[in-house]
């Protein structure tokens, strides 16, 4: 998101076995670690080398696998640059690139889309953990002129707001995407009412999208467990606590949030589709690139 050079839709596009098979890399350069992205690891695993340039395991990360180890960049030697492959890899990129940019509708792939290409220059924007921070790897194009940060240490929904803020506090305008069970979990990160520029977007498919897309769906007491629905209206709880927020149920409208100046803390509650109804998209889209 910060980088207009970076490698867009990687997630995607190595989440089909069909397609990982096609681009085995003969060695993998990881530097810190990889992202919490399961087609990736399953990317950097096809991999006979795997090379980690991590300062961390001089002294908390000592125990860091992998082929070879470095503290700092290494000369490598011997690393042949494959214009096969790289044509291989672009190709699929770009196919990629022309399907997700096709996307239609108000789901949330399309909200994190609009949502990183809308943002104003020199905002600030957090993501929060579980589905957003996916989403946004997965459907954003790769751009300037925002600083994007996210918790990925620990990937838990506690203490998004907060974080939030702390990073508004630092900014002259930032923009939240979270997810409503993210929102409910830190909602006392809001009891102080600073003065601090902050947009909140709360993405509300009713309970913990993420699981709808992971082998448990289906499963007996999912949604007890899993799902964990709240039936609840996040717009009208933030305005007990004093907060400006509105529910909006269209691409039209969140474009116009984004967009808006911001002043102060504000929530902007995106009625998506249900779990079930997303993670049947994703799992069309998915369809789709390992059949063209």
């Amino acid at each position: 998101m910060s980088f207009p050079d970076a490698i867009a839709h990687a997630s995607i596009f190595l989440a089909t076995q069909e397609i990982r098979s096609t681009l085995i890399p003969q060695s993998v350069l990881v530097i810190g670690r990889t992202t919490l992205s399961r087609s990736i690891n399953a990317f950097v695993k096809l991999s006979p080398i795997t090379y980690v340039v991590d300062q961390r395991i001089a002294t908390v990360d000592s125990e860091r696998a992998a082929d070879r180890l470095f503290t700092q960049l290494p000369e490598l030697q011997g690393v042949v640059h494959s214009e096969e492959w790289m044509a291989k890899w672009n190709k699929v990129a770009e196919r990629a690139h022309k399907l997700i940019e096709s996307l239609e509708g108000w789901n949330e792939a399309v909200i994190a889309r609009t949502i990183a290409a809308e943002i104003a220059d020199d905002t600030a924007l957090f993501i929060s953990s579980s589905r957003p921070i996916r989403d946004f790897e997965a459907f954003a194009n790769p751009r300037n002129g925002i600083t994007t940060y996210a918790n990925r240490g620990l990937a838990g929904i506690d203490g998004n707001i907060s974080t939030a803020l702390g990073i508004a506090f630092n900014h002259k305008s930032t923009i939240a995407v979270l997810g409503d069970l993210s929102f409910l979990h830190d909602l006392t990160g809001f009891i102080n009412n600073e003065d601090i520029n902050c947009r909140f977007i709360v993405i509300d498919n009713d309970g913990g999208g993420i699981f709808s897309t992971l082998p448990q769906r289906g499963s007996i007491g999912f949604e007890t467990l899993f799902g964990t629905p709240h039936g609840l209206n996040l717009a009208s709880i933030a305005q007990s606590l004093g907060i400006a927020a509105v529910q909006i149920s269209s691409l039209e409208e969140l474009i116009s949030q984004v967009k808006a100046p911001i002043k102060g803390v504000s929530i902007v509650v995106c009625d998506v589709p249900s779990r079930e109804v997303n993670a049947d998209n994703l799992k069309a889209i998915l369809d789709s690139l390992s059949k063209s």
